[in-house]
């Protein structure tokens, strides 16, 4: 069996780990590469022939096909490999995957450009933590190791505001005493919706996720919405059923990441948006 490589500078910035987290997640082939660590210089490194191997791939140093330092402007490391997968090996993605992939593919070169660092609370990026993560002496496995898991997270994210697309075409609208609210069932996650229902000013979501069967009214916090009597006609239809009332008033939940053993409700969205109709 090829055992494949991926060789990139120590202590990987955002760029190169966006790279392997690119391959590892979707080159065929390359799941369960091994990466490299090797220190840089002017020159890109100690590296020969950095093309010569097609089961290594040398990322961010060695001035070769995916290094961006030997003179490509408009790209990072991330959009060479975006267009290495993409277009020379023509690996296919569904629609929402394709517009989630490219944005993130996009916002990182942003990002390795610079265009980020005057941003409000830049600081809270992960390419800011990156550079004092390095500083503080973690190591570049573990660095890696951190990057990977936090663009697993921000994939899915933005996966699911594509998702959406489909499901809010079947979104119903209603009137309440604190404007309008958006009712539908979507597998996605209700911040997902409520991030999508600001777009069109409106501040409440009503999220039925077919999949696990939760439940939620939610607000965004400066709205003047308040479920508390909501929450007393769920609990009065569903005594069996854990509903939950937060404290801030403005999130009916049931059924939760967060909670386990919850007796689930069992309410149509119907139901459910007729607690808070006017």
């Amino acid at each position: 069996m090829v055992k494949r490589r991926i060789i990139t500078h120590r202590k990987p910035h955002l760029d190169e780990i966006a790279c392997i987290w690119l391959v590892k997640r979707f080159l065929p082939g390359w799941e369960d590469c091994s990466v490299g660590y090797i220190p840089t210089n002017p020159k890109g490194g100690a590296v020969k022939n950095p093309d010569q191997d097609v089961d290594v791939m040398y990322i961010g140093v060695g001035r070769g096909k995916f290094d961006e330092h030997k003179g490509n402007l408009a790209d990072s490391a991330t959009t060479l490999i975006y267009k290495f997968i993409s277009r020379e090996k023509k690996v296919k993605f569904l629609s929402a995957a394709h517009g989630a992939i490219e944005e993130l593919v996009n916002f990182i070169n942003d990002d390795d450009h610079g265009l980020h660092i005057t941003l409000p609370h830049s600081e809270f990026m992960f390419s800011s933590a990156n550079s004092f993560m390095a500083q503080a002496g973690y190591s570049s496995p573990k660095i890696l190791e951190a990057g990977l898991a936090y663009l697993d997270g921000v994939y899915v994210c933005l996966l699911e505001k594509h998702l959406l697309e489909r499901d809010w075409k079947k979104a119903k609208f209603i009137k309440t005493k604190w404007g309008s609210a958006v009712a539908l069932q979507t597998s996605v996650s209700p911040k997902t919706v409520l991030r999508r229902s600001v777009q069109e000013g409106i501040l409440i979501a009503i999220v039925v996720n077919p999949k696990n069967n939760f439940r939620s009214i939610r607000a965004v916090p400066e709205s003047s919405a308040d479920f508390t009597e909501a929450f007393e006609q769920v609990r009065t239809r569903e005594p069996q059923a854990e509903w939950y009332l937060h404290h801030s008033k403005k999130m009916l939940i049931c059924g939760s990441d967060v909670a386990s053993n919850v007796s689930l409700s069992k309410l149509p969205l119907s139901s459910l948006s007729a607690t808070i109709a006017v």
